[in-house]
């Protein structure tokens, strides 16, 4: 993962990173990133080792009671780390939400440290710089999703919720953006019981789902592809030699899914399935491909989107496994210097009204109802 950003980045990208960001020494045991808190720089690691924790907020003696039976005492658990080339701190330009979990220093290491205001303002400006920097932002994010999904399925918990929210993947993007999904899109019907897209195969496209729900669940075990293959070919009942795979979540109507169809040399962590019939726009992976490679516009925009998603799932496993989490209860009293992390900002207001307003457009234009 340490070449992702030398692969993604042009020479004047990394050049204007180096030009307005502040080489940073931080000693090892250093905290950089608070749990919890506000953060105000995106980090590039340039030399030395981090490591991410979270911390449970159990209050009281029961609290702790329950940290000690699930065998973690100390009420923080380490969920990953990262070395040379990785960006910390995303949250800070990609969502209004604290920082899920703390960042700090295993070893003496060097940061470049970019201001989040600066950097906001080059994607906003800078099309080809902000498609080039998302686009590496979500391989980074998938990373460690998948990390998150091997630490999910080891402690057996139940269903994660929603991955995205439709108003907020619409609102990202223009009138223009979803006319060309409309144009190059076709609908089809599915019926239930389908596999749309199955865990550690090639996406060949990218689905929005207009009406129905779908089930995603991922592998138990380590998938090597090329014995799963040889094992239905010597087997006379194919279901028999079928990997065994666990639901994590539901999809519902607005979702958008096997977005990572284009990035090229990732295969699905995912197996999707229809739970009932669906009603489905499918954009082909060529196509999304090369409308990407001409409208940069677009895939400022579009890149911009699937970061956010993975962001939101990153932020969602975390909360799923029971750590970091700050949301309001019915029957509390609301602080005001707490930030929950289910509040709505009043400044993604109007993106969500737009975006609900882009998707119920859509279902007229298909005449779905």
């Amino acid at each position: 993962m340490t070449d992702v950003l030398l692969q993604e980045l042009s020479n004047s990208d990394i050049e204007w990173l180096k030009n307005t960001g502040q080489t940073q020494r931080v000693a090892v045991n250093t905290l950089l990133i608070e749990q919890a808190k506000q953060v105000d720089f995106v980090y590039i690691i340039i030399q030395g080792e981090f490591i991410a924790t979270l911390t449970r907020h159990e209050k009281g003696r029961l609290g702790e009671v329950f940290a000690a039976l699930e065998d973690n005492q100390s009420l923080e658990q380490e969920i990953g780390k990262f070395s040379e080339g990785e960006i910390l701190g995303e949250m800070s330009f990609l969502e209004v939400n604290p920082a899920a979990n703390s960042i700090r220093a295993i070893a003496d290491s060097v940061v470049l440290s970019i201001p989040r205001e600066s950097l906001n303002q080059k994607l906003q400006q800078d099309y080809g710089f902000a498609a080039r920097f998302y686009r590496g932002m979500t391989i980074l994010l998938l990373e460690r999703f998948q990390h998150l999904i091997t630490l999910y399925l080891k402690k057996r918990l139940g269903q994660i919720a929603p991955l995205q929210e439709v108003s907020l993947i619409f609102g990202e993007l223009r009138d223009s953006d979803v006319d060309w999904f409309l144009q190059k899109g076709k609908l089809e019907t599915f019926p239930a019981n389908t596999v749309l897209i199955q865990s550690g195969e090639q996406v060949e496209n990218i689905y929005i789902l207009l009406q129905g729900v779908m089930n995603v669940s991922v592998s138990e075990q380590k998938k090597n592809r090329l014995n799963s293959i040889f094992a239905l070919l010597e087997s006379d009942d194919n279901t028999s030699s079928a990997p065994v795979e666990r639901e994590i979540g539901h999809i519902s109507r607005g979702e958008i899914v096997g977005e990572i169809a284009v990035l090229e040399s990732h295969r699905s962590y995912c197996t999707i399935k229809t739970l009932e019939n669906c009603s489905v726009l499918v954009i082909s992976r060529q196509q999304m491909i090369l409308k990407l490679q001409q409208d940069v516009g677009m895939a400022s925009r579009f890149y911009r989107v699937i970061a956010k998603l993975m962001s939101g799932r990153v932020q969602g496993m975390i909360s799923r496994l029971g750590f970091g989490k700050t949301s309001y209860s019915q029957g509390e009293t609301l602080s005001q210097d707490t930030t929950y992390e289910d509040e709505i900002d009043l400044d993604v207001m109007d993106n969500l009204t737009l975006g609900g307003a882009r998707f119920d457009w859509m279902l007229r234009r298909l005449k779905v109802s």
